[in-house]
């Protein structure tokens, strides 16, 4: 016969297990469909509204990708969204090509998901592809000092370098990051090397 105090290890355990078990299910990375393009405006809007908490307004209110952007990176086979259980975009990572490296141009996890593991899927999932189509390494643009950008990729295996080692295209993506209000102080260039 078991004990109360046994009986309540078991139901503990098995909460446990059904809790894994959810978070398993609640996400999974595929390639983006048509109808999908018009709904990651409202992801990439969610993902941004961290910002306020590091007085950034301006980026949670800013303009998102356009979505012609979007099609295009989706055509050349460089989107990839998460969705929740009912197949509802909740996050993506989108990129190209960029002076020999595959450059990322946005990732967004919707405010209500993020820290679950699912920027860390996309990224593993897109590093995976362009390791096996030849690229050497991956680069994007982030906030030196904000804990959810450089030292979250930090992480993930990106490192900073400096923009003049990674040339004139490069150089030119900093400065139009400047002209729309990003302060290049606090910005920085990142690469994965595989």
């Amino acid at each position: 016969m078991l004990d109360s105090l046994t009986i309540l290890a078991m139901a503990a355990e098995a909460v446990q297990r059904s809790e894994s078990l959810e978070l398993e299910r609640e996400f999974t990375i595929r390639r983006p469909r048509t109808t999908d393009i018009p709904l990651l405006a409202q992801v990439e809007r969610s993902a941004a509204q961290i910002y306020r908490t590091a007085d950034l307004d301006s980026l949670a209110d800013g303009a998102t990708l356009d979505p012609y952007i979007l099609i295009t990176i989706a055509n050349a086979g460089y989107l990839w969204v998460a969705v929740n259980r009912f197949d509802q975009p909740i996050g993506f990572l989108g990129g190209n090509y960029l002076s020999g490296n595959f450059h990322i141009i946005e990732l967004s996890v919707a405010q209500d998901y993020q820290g679950r593991g699912i920027g860390s899927a996309l990224v593993a999932t897109m590093s995976q592809q362009v390791r096996q189509e030849g690229y050497r390494s991956i680069t994007l643009t982030t906030f030196k000092d904000l804990p959810w950008n450089a030292p979250w990729y930090a992480k993930l295996g990106f490192a900073e370098v400096k923009v003049q080692e990674m040339g004139k295209e490069f150089e030119k993506l900093v400065e139009s990051e400047a002209r729309h209000g990003l302060d290049p102080k606090r910005r920085c260039v990142m690469r994965m090397v595989f």
